[in-house]
């Protein structure tokens, strides 16, 4: 009957009309990784990158008080934050809350604490630079430049600690010969220096270069002689990758961006602004950054993501780490991946950098 059609194509109106509503509604309800304060239909997901107050990740934390990010967040639609704690701890909060999304980390820690985790893949998509002197055995003014029967004070299964591993199989000394005094923050290691039990220390800046200074430490052996072997890393959760490669990229150009301001007349206003950050002087903040090498290019990045020599690292970092019982019972060939290789717990993917630099630049 008319009336009847009429009523019944009025519910079907009213009912499209409200399924219309709903689903527009649904395009700015934001899943937890997405900005709620955005004009645009679609939010700007928001990550977090985890740092530590030591020199070479200073860029990143520059970056953040001169606004880049914020500069980058157009360009490539995603919110960076930066958080800044003792670096044990960012180490722990990447493992156990995913609201943590990338984390400046060294191979050695990346190794050590995550493969052991299993359940966690990640990206390495840069490598920022190497340590070229920031990590050194010392020992006490006049001491005898042997560690036979010495003591040492270290963190255990630190960078510091691999570069112990490294020498004393150089000088083919065994490791039972060295006694180990475990501090828990390297914070503690110029203290254990004053204590008449140790004979030494493995440490890095800030406090390799105070002990040097104040306290006449002698340099037994630093990473300028295991070149390239201990790296810091930007990774990234591997799911986060795939699904926000624009991320990645953000996070590329923050760094390439703040490799610019270190050079050339730029230079003396980001040191003097880094320096106010670690509460130093310029001079100290330039002489930590000449003992790291920072990849400072793309073309320079992504050669070191190649290097094969990397490999032949990794295989050093392997023996630290079965030796020290590190890596649980996760087999070797999922440790690690490299370029162009089935993806492993920690993959070094070079398809960012790849693509960064085929980016047209402005």
């Amino acid at each position: 009957m008319p009336g009847k059609r009429i009523r019944n194509s009025a519910k079907n109106t009213i009912t499209v009309i409200a399924l219309l509503t709903l689903l527009t509604a649904c395009e700015y309800i934001s899943n937890p990784l997405e900005e709620n304060e955005t004009t645009s239909a679609v939010p700007i997901p928001t990550f977090t990158l985890a740092i530590s107050s030591y020199v070479g990740s200073l860029p990143w934390q520059l970056a953040e008080e001169e606004g880049l990010y914020k500069t980058l967040k157009q360009d490539y639609q995603v919110d960076i934050r930066v958080i800044v704690e003792d670096h044990p701890q960012n180490i722990e909060k990447f493992i156990s809350d995913e609201k943590v999304h990338a984390i400046a980390i060294t191979n050695i820690d990346a190794i050590t604490r995550l493969v052991a985790i299993k359940n966690i893949g990640v990206d390495v998509i840069l490598i920022t630079g190497y340590s070229h002197g920031h990590d050194a055995i010392l020992l006490k003014n006049g001491s005898p430049q042997n560690l036979r029967d010495k003591t040492l004070a270290l963190v255990e299964y630190s960078p510091g600690h691999y570069l112990l591993d490294r020498y004393l199989m150089s000088e083919h000394i065994a490791f039972e010969e060295v006694s180990l005094r475990p501090v828990k923050k390297s914070a503690g290691i110029p203290e254990m220096f004053t204590d008449d039990e140790i004979d030494g220390v493995v440490t890095a800046n800030p406090y390799k270069d105070l002990l040097i200074q104040d306290y006449q430490a002698q340099v037994l052996f630093d990473s300028r002689q295991i070149p390239k072997e201990i790296v810091d890393l930007i990774i990234i959760r591997r799911d986060i990758h795939e699904n926000y490669p624009q991320f990645a990229q953000a996070l590329l150009a923050t760094w390439f961006a703040m490799m610019e301001k270190l050079q050339g007349n730029n230079r003396t206003v980001a040191l003097d602004a880094m320096a106010k950050m670690l509460n130093t002087s310029r001079d100290d903040v330039s002489l930590h950054l000449q003992q790291i090498n920072f990849f400072d290019t793309p073309t320079r990045a992504l050669a070191a993501l190649r290097d094969r020599s990397l490999q032949k690292t990794m295989r050093f970092i392997k023996y630290f780490a079965e030796r020290h019982s590190l890596t649980g019972d996760v087999p070797y060939d999922r440790w690690v991946s490299y370029p162009g290789r089935a993806p492993g717990l920690i993959h070094f993917n070079a398809k960012p950098l790849q693509d960064f630099l085929a980016l047209p630049k402005e």
